[in-house]
């Protein structure tokens, strides 16, 4: 039983950071911001570097991956780390895209993709 109400708390919860990310689409800012802004949905009040998010969850494979996980690149395409939000089906929701922008755009991005379940 308490493993079950863990899953059950976890998915409300990436759901929650998800519909936050989604809210935030078209804004102008880079994806520290996103993330900072969709993880206040949820009670964390928490903005690093994209590296440091990766201290909030457990690291999951791509396949596990749900909406409201984080994605960590160790190189985002730009030859710089990133930070999105998962949002299922391949697609990824990112801060800073094309003049800071956020957008839903492919979650294959970059290189060293890391999924992280926020806790």
């Amino acid at each position: 039983a308490p493993a079950a109400t863990t899953q059950v708390s976890s998915s409300n919860k990436g759901a929650a950071i998800y519909q936050a990310a989604l809210a935030q689409l078209g804004r102008h800012q880079d994806c520290t911001m996103l993330v900072t802004n969709a993880l206040k949905s949820v009670g964390i009040n928490f903005h690093d570097w994209p590296i440091g998010y990766m201290s909030l969850g457990t690291t999951v494979s791509a396949s596990e991956a749900q909406p409201g996980d984080l994605i960590y690149y160790a190189n985002g395409g730009m030859g710089l780390a990133h930070i999105a939000v998962y949002a299922g089906n391949g697609k990824a929701i990112h801060g800073g895209w094309l003049g800071n922008q956020t957008v839903v755009n492919s979650a294959d991005i970059g290189s060293g993709a890391v999924y992280i379940r926020v806790k």
